[in-house]
């Protein structure tokens, strides 16, 4: 029996004061699984496993069948007092993943048990025991997508255990193992979940930072939460990786002078910024609090029901970052940011888009060079694709669309030097051309357009480069190597 199973059934009410220490036990899946009062908060990520998981776990079982102990990873719990219920509610802090298939498993066991002469008397009591222990433990699933993955796991499940016996079935149960902590303060709960998954492989680094960020919420946005995290759950993962990996990560480490080719967990400090309630009245901090307060404080006036109006924070992307719900809003407006970048200058205009207008007829063929690439499937003009999109993006985050046209040149030119420079270009080899010749720092550092578009390019190709290359199908689209001959970009 674990000691909250105890502490539980003690009839005596719990004091406000109450005091629960940390502890750490082993459980066998039927203890574990048996536990009262546990909850999946309502800002955990759905329900994801997918057949490969639950069919790699259902098969480990199996293999270990003969084993003394399983052990099948780590839960993270926080012992929630609620004082309003005077209860200690244990809420899965990290392994909800786990625990979801664990029940799903035991699930698909009894019906197969349930309709099967083929096992032990013992071991059908044994199901159907826990079964009901389990059945006493509700958890409640709302989310769409945990709901149809449940239910096509149990599927699964149900096909992939028809190879277990009794002896399979009692190692699943009593033998498999999982060591939980159980920690009081929510805080430390989620600072254990970032140092256990930091050297994990199945998070992604934006997870990290959503686990971070939760527990940095203020206190009086504690209800804001789930609105949010199910927004950011509705994003697919894949989305949100790129983002981060393409994007958010490089513009701030080119333009911090600093060296941005892959980003990993080890990386995620840099979106890790101040709390606005709790760090230290420095001087640097007034001005976030302000924006931060003024931006509230607008939008919850009563005027805003009438005018309908409303303020967006303004981020900036090499800005400091303010923890907690405004994180999620900056990846929220990021990543509006960078779909919306994307649409619109893809290269693939009709008569009808506003674009058009916008634009002179040099820019709109640029962006068509850069889309339309005649090499646009090669690995190095997919680098230069994307070095070309965050330089405009960084620019635009800043000074807007004021001398737009000019900086687009300015950035084509210094974007596709590469292809000159490299006739195969990895991204190693990118990233040391951006922090030898950073056109990001020197846009962080300008105060004006005028200024950025007087920096001075350099490493230019030679002309005779340039005009070998108009006839060189080989190296890169001769559309590029003409415009720099028909704009003389070419070393003096």
């Amino acid at each position: 029996m674990n000691h909250i199973s105890e502490l539980l059934k003690n009839t005596m009410p719990l004091a406000s004061t109450i005091k629960i220490p940390n502890k750490a036990e082993i459980l066998s899946v039927s203890d574990f699984l048996s536990i009262k009062n546990v909850r999946i908060p309502e800002y955990q990520r759905p329900y994801k496993w997918e057949e490969h998981h639950i069919a790699q776990l259902i098969n480990d079982v199996y293999h270990h069948r003969n084993i003394s102990h399983y052990r099948l990873g780590t839960i993270v719990i926080h012992q929630n007092y609620i004082e309003d219920d005077d209860k200690i509610y244990l809420d899965i802090v990290d392994g909800q993943q786990r625990f979801t298939t664990l029940r799903i498993i035991l699930y698909a066991l009894n019906n197969i048990i349930r309709n099967s002469d083929m096992f032990e008397e013992s071991t059908r009591k044994e199901i159907q025991q826990l079964k009901e222990k389990v059945d006493s433990v509700s958890i409640h699933y709302t989310n769409k997508a945990s709901i149809q993955q449940i239910h096509k796991n149990y599927v699964n499940a149900f096909r992939l255990l028809n190879k277990y016996n009794d002896e399979a079935v009692r190692a699943f149960i009593n033998r498999c193992q999982v060591v939980i902590f159980y920690i009081t303060d929510v805080t430390e709960a989620f600072q254990f979940f970032d140092s256990q998954n930091s050297r994990g492989k199945d998070l992604y680094p934006h997870d990290l930072l959503k686990a971070y960020h939760l527990r940095e919420f203020d206190s009086a946005e504690i209800e804001k939460q789930t609105q949010i995290v199910q927004k950011w759950e509705d994003y697919p993962s894949n989305d949100l990786a790129n983002v981060f990996s393409e994007y958010l990560y490089r513009i701030k480490g080119w333009s911090g002078k600093k060296s941005s080719r892959q980003f990993t967990k080890q990386h995620i400090n840099i979106f890790k910024g101040i709390n606005i309630s709790k760090t230290e009245q420095f001087p640097y901090v007034k001005s976030l609090q302000i924006a931060h307060q003024f931006v509230d404080n607008y939008n919850s006036s009563y005027e805003r029901r009438i005018d309908k109006q409303e303020f967006s924070y303004p981020f900036q992307l090499d800005s400091i970052m303010i923890n907690g719900r405004r994180f999620f809003e900056y990846v929220q407006y990021y990543k509006n940011i960078v779909k919306d970048f994307k649409d619109k200058y893809n290269g693939n205009y009709s008569e009808k888009d506003a674009v058009l207008k916008e634009l002179n007829t040099s820019t709109i063929k640029l962006f068509s060079l850069v889309y339309a690439n005649d090499k646009k499937n090669r690995e190095g003009e997919k680098y230069i694709k994307t070095l070309f999109e965050c330089i405009l993006i960084y620019y635009i985050d800043k000074f807007g669309y004021s001398e737009f046209d000019a900086f687009v040149e300015k950035a084509f030119v210094w974007c596709f030097n590469l292809r000159f420079q490299y006739q195969r270009l990895g991204f190693d080899s990118l990233d040391n051309y951006v922090l030898a010749n950073n056109l990001f720092n020197k846009i962080k550092e300008a105060i004006l357009p005028s200024e950025v578009l007087k920096y001075n390019l350099t490493l230019l190709p030679s002309q005779d480069e340039v005009q070998k290359f108009c006839t060189d199908k080989n190296r890169m689209d001769n559309r590029v190597a003409e415009f720099f001959k028909d704009r003389m970009y070419y070393a003096n």
